[in-house]
């Protein structure tokens, strides 16, 4: 079978939840994308639309805030990399990127030098999140986004399994108490000339960790290079 691929394909999370039948056909479907591409987009994925627009709301409410409280929780006060980074201080590949954000982990209490004794190094990620004095239902939102997000990873993660012929809870295992990363950016307008003014929202790169979903807000820019 022959596939375009000037676009993503769009896969239905909703038929795991069908029959049999159409939920072996979304583990073929799962399966081709992610070999072929490696990037699809994904509907019906039971994320509430009130969540989505609160999400939204408290985002761009969030960067609407003068720059003295988003720097208030500049991750450079963070030892485990949290909170705000500002317009223009990341680079990829030596550019500066377009675009300002803030990380959001889960939340926990970091260890002391004497527990991270012996440690793997990754140990020291574990600790606080940053939360703007000025914007509290940040925080609130952003707690319930991520168990959303987390819920839709592990099936996804399970239809992999299954895709692959092992068990379903074959990825699941080494799961169990996830490190995920809630990313929230802005990207600001630029010309219809920025990309051959060398100007980039964020170059061209590789997420880490096993999987990414990112939701978007319609305006348009994303790129995937397919065997990028």
């Amino acid at each position: 079978m022959t596939q375009d691929l000037s676009a993503l394909p769009i896969l239905d999370l909703g038929l795991l939840d069908s029959t049999p039948e159409d939920a072996a056909r979304f583990r073929a479907q799962l399966a081709q994308a992610t070999h072929e591409i490696g990037f699809f987009y994904l509907v019906n994925t039971s994320l509430p639309p009130s969540l989505e627009k609160r999400m939204h709301d408290a985002a761009r409410a969030f960067f609407a805030l003068p720059l003295e409280d988003k720097l208030a929780i500049a991750n450079t006060n963070s030892a485990q990399f949290r909170g705000y980074t500002a317009l223009g201080l990341e680079r990829t590949r030596g550019q500066v990127d377009l675009r300002e954000q803030i990380d959001i982990c889960p939340e926990g209490v970091a260890f002391s030098e004497e527990e991270l004794r012996g440690r793997e190094k990754f140990w020291r990620l574990v600790g606080p999140n940053q939360w703007p004095a000025a914007l509290p239902e940040l925080r609130q939102v952003s707690e319930e986004w991520q168990a959303h997000c987390e819920r839709i990873s592990r099936k996804l993660l399970r239809a992999w399994a299954l895709a692959l012929g092992e068990s379903e809870d074959y990825f699941e295992r080494s799961f169990g108490d996830p490190f995920t990363l809630l990313k929230i950016v802005r990207y600001p307008p630029t010309s219809p000339s920025a990309d051959s003014d060398g100007v980039q929202g964020v170059g061209k790169h590789k997420d880490a960790g096993v999987l990414t979903l990112l939701w978007i807000d319609g305006s348009g820019g994303l790129q995937v290079e397919k065997g990028g």
